[in-house]
Order: C-alpha cells, then structure tokens, then sequence
C-alpha cells in the first residue's frame, strides 16, 4: 500500500515561517498575554490615535472627506505600540511581524488586485439582481471631485488593513501556533477578529468570520503578510472608496461611484447598511476564497520556506 502523496500529508503549521520570525524573539510571550496585549493595544491606538488625530485635523465631522484620515492616527498608533513591545520586550525587529520574503511590491499590488476584483464581483452580482444600483448612496465628494482623493485614500486604506493583519496574522496567529493546536490558533484569532466589528449581525459575522480564516490561510501559505495586506488594501478600498459601500458598516465620505441598496431591496443580497460584507454574496465568494487558500496552504504543507531558522524547540516559554 502507497504512502501519502504530497497533498495528502498534513499541513506543518508549527515549521511555518510565521512561526519561525516570531521564534527570534529572545524573551517570547505567552499566546494567552500576546493576545490580551494586542488586544489592549488596539483599544487604546484607537482612542489615542482619534484623539490625536482630531487634533491634528481639527475636528472634522464624520462626513467630512478628511474624518476618513483620522485612519492614519489610530492605526498608526496601534501599530508603533505593538512595535514597540516587541522590540522592547521581546527584543525582536518589525519585519518579523510577516515584512520579509521576495517580491514584496508585487505581493502588495497582486493582493491589491485581488481584493479589488472580488469586491467588483461582489457589487456586480446584486447590481444584475437589481438590488444595488447606482445613484442610491451619498457622499461629500463623489465622481470626478472624488479623483484627486483615491490615491491618499488607498494609502489611508493600505495603513488601515495592514496594521489589522499586523496585529492579527503577524503577532496574534503566530504566537498563538507556537504554544496551541494549530486549528486553535486560526479558529481564535479569526473569532476574536469577527468580534471586534460590531454591527454586523449573523451573516456578516459569519462573512468576517470566513475573512480572517481566509487571511490566516493565505498568511500561512505565502509566509509573509505582503499578499494578505494588499488583498484586505483592495477589499475595503473599493468597496468605501470606488464603489461607495459602506465598509463594515461604516459609510465614506468620498466616493468615485455611489452604489446602494435599490427600493425594497432584500439586504441578504446587498449587504443592507453594512455593506457587501454582509451579502450571501459575499458569503458564496469568501468561502470559494477559503477553500482557494486552503488548497494552495495543503500543497505546500505548511507555508513557503522559512526564511530563518527557528528557535530552539524550547522557546515557547515566556512570560
């Protein structure tokens, strides 16, 4: 009787490069306290960050065109502070957050086309529908007076997502592999990571749930973050930016198009006021994208080869 072929072989999560980066940390941290920290670290450089950030711009309202960089503050926050407990504490540098591997401008612009494709697909399909069109959402600045804002805004939305894959895929789920089960580690942070966007209700729950599963998966098979942060880039993106939907609840103030939901219709295939990521459309492209990402992990076991060597087998202690 044969052996197991290589797709059959289980995946090696522990041996995955994500792992491996946060193995040179010379005083690791327990999952239990890396997440709690994570955690606390987005509260607070969201807090911080508008505060500062009001400050800076002077107080825009919510449907000014500038609000939406008030983005730049808080996620900047979140993501100096997690970077400085891991240069501080764990004594680690900031690349091993999933910043390393070849190509990483072409990593970030395919996520970002990505991204962008599957939120095309995800608006189009309620449009032909009929429960979507154009002309039924407002905002401040809208068609050609929206054009000089996109490139600022992509960047404001490139902050945005990869400091949320920083938090989650580079620090959370790799400090969760070194100590817990696999599937623990990916099903935990991608719970946690549902949790946090309130308002969604149970199919958008469910859509962001799949999104952070998918992420993990990606994360895991590329061994880097690059693709991951453009994808998540080019999702929310065109989804506020381009196609004026509001992005997980939260409408933008500019918009290149204006697209929402039509009269009567059925908000299991717009998304409602949460926007495409609360579609049964939405759910149909997010698990074709998992069960993509999961193949793609199974074939090659584990991820991409370790850029680095992993520590010794003894360095999940930590406090």
């Amino acid at each position: 009787m044969s052996g197991p072929t290589e797709s059959e072989r289980p995946v090696q999560l522990r041996d995955n490069p994500m792992v491996a980066m946060a193995d040179e940390a010379e005083r690791p941290t327990r999952w239990w306290l890396a997440w709690l920290v994570a955690l606390l670290f987005v509260l607070v450089g969201l807090v911080l960050g508008d505060w500062i950030g009001a400050l800076v711009l002077g107080h825009p309202a919510k449907d000014q065109p500038r609000a939406q960089f008030l983005e730049l503050f808080m996620f900047g926050t979140i993501a100096l502070l997690l970077y400085l407990w891991i240069r501080v504490k764990e004594r680690r540098g900031f690349s091993t957050f999933g910043f390393r591997g070849s190509k990483p401008v072409g990593r970030l612009l395919l996520g970002l086309l990505l991204g962008a494709a599957l939120m095309t697909v995800g608006v189009l399909v309620p449009v032909a529908l009929g429960d979507l069109a154009t002309g039924r959402s407002e905002h401040h600045l809208s068609g050609t007076g929206a054009l000089l804002m996109l490139v600022p805004l992509l960047v404001v939305f490139v902050l945005q997502s990869s400091t949320e894959e920083m938090v989650f895929r580079g620090y959370m789920l790799p400090m969760g592999l070194r100590q817990l089960p696999g599937w623990v580690a990916v099903l935990g942070t991608s719970v946690i990571f549902a949790a946090i966007h309130p308002g969604a209700k149970v199919v958008g729950t469910l859509n962001i749930l799949l999104y952070a599963v998918f992420a993990c998966l990606v994360v895991l098979q590329q061994g880097s973050l690059w693709l991951i942060c453009g994808f998540h880039a080019g999702w929310n993106f065109f989804q506020g930016n381009v196609y004026g939907v509001p992005v997980s609840g939260n409408p933008e103030p500019t918009s290149l198009f204006t697209f929402g939901p039509t009269s009567g219709s059925r908000d299991l295939l717009s998304g409602g006021d949460f926007g495409i990521e609360a579609s049964l459309v939405g759910t149909v492209l997010l698990v074709l994208a998992v069960a993509v990402a999961w193949v793609a992990l199974r074939r090659t076991r584990g991820g991409a080869a370790a850029p680095a060597e992993a520590a010794p087998a003894d360095a999940g202690a930590g406090t």
